[in-house]
């Protein structure tokens, strides 16, 4: 009769059941305990070590993940600091290179400034032959729109004389350096009284020039090392009072009445970036007409004007 009264009102009692467990479940897990029950401690005794596992390979995982994002970070900044370091450099150095002209261009104004006398145009260094010694043969300028450049018209800077024009052509022109063999011009020591020639070595592995005068010139004022050699402007090809070089030792060499001091230029032919073409002088002044080109002059080969050594 009991499992008969069971039967019929099965779907009932499983679903008055079904309601009453999760009751008895919040009645049972809502009570205060003391301490935790058996298959509660064993739980915990087969999951603590998965738990640890898992948290331990999620924090490694995480902290992997966070140092690669610091460090792509670090790289992005490492490469955007170098542009600007790049950037930076590029700046300093234009900088440097723009305040370095601006000095020898304001030194050229002074010179032009200084010798107002003179009529003369600036140009540009664009090319230098150099020996195998690593010296400097010649100088090669930019003359495009210069329409007053000749041959044979003088060469300088403010340091002191270069040389002269030795050949024109389309927008270029050749500079005869004073240390070329064929170069000779009208010097005297400044502050000595004496007179005499300043020509070019035209040695590919000695680098200077030579100043030759009559020995009884000599007995009068004793000349020094570091003594400067000027133009005296005899030859009307270079301007009076400017430096061709400095003796670089008080002992000459001597051939007949003739004695010789070895020079050391004025001018750093390496480094030089611009220099003036004298073209003429200025009305009234001495010299040759302003506007006419002065004829370049012979090289005085003649062993009784000067000899060779």
């Amino acid at each position: 009769m009991i499992w008969g009264l069971l039967r019929r009102h099965q779907v009932r009692i499983v679903s008055f059941a079904l309601m009453l467990l999760p009751l008895v479940s919040m009645y049972i897990h809502g009570k205060q305990r003391q301490e935790s029950t058996a298959i509660e401690r064993g739980l915990l005794r087969l999951s603590s070590p998965i738990q640890g596992v898992t948290d331990g390979v999620i924090s490694a995982l995480g902290e992997a993940f966070r140092s690669y994002i610091d460090l792509v970070e670090v790289r992005a900044r490492n490469v955007a600091l170098e542009s600007e370091n790049r950037e930076l450099l590029g700046e300093a150095l234009r900088s440097r290179a723009q305040g370095e002209e601006l000095r020898r261009v304001k030194l050229l104004c002074g010179f032009r400034a200084e010798h107002g006398e003179l009529r003369s145009v600036p140009a540009k260094v664009v090319s230098r032959e150099i020996s195998q010694f690593f010296r400097v043969l010649r100088l090669q300028i930019d003359v495009r729109d210069l329409k007053e450049v000749r041959e044979g018209q003088a060469v300088v800077t403010h340091d002191g004389v270069v040389g002269r024009i030795e050949r024109v052509g389309g927008d270029s022109a050749d500079v005869m350096l004073i240390t070329d063999a064929r170069s000779a011009a009208d010097a005297t020591i400044a502050g000595k009284g004496v007179a005499g020639t300043a020509r070019g070595k035209g040695k590919a592995s000695e680098f200077g020039a030579d100043f030759v005068h009559l020995e009884r010139a000599e007995q009068a004022t004793p000349i020094e090392a570091g003594d400067a050699v000027l133009t005296s402007g005899h030859d009307k090809v270079f301007p009076a009072g400017l430096e061709l070089g400095h003796v670089v030792a008080a002992a000459p060499t001597r051939q007949g009445p003739y004695v010789g001091y070895a020079l050391t230029p004025a001018v750093t032919f390496a480094t030089l970036e611009e220099v003036l073409i004298v073209v003429g002088q200025q009305p009234g002044a001495a010299g040759a007409p302003a506007g006419q080109p002065r004829a370049l002059p012979r090289v005085r080969s003649d062993p009784a004007n000067i000899p060779d050594g």
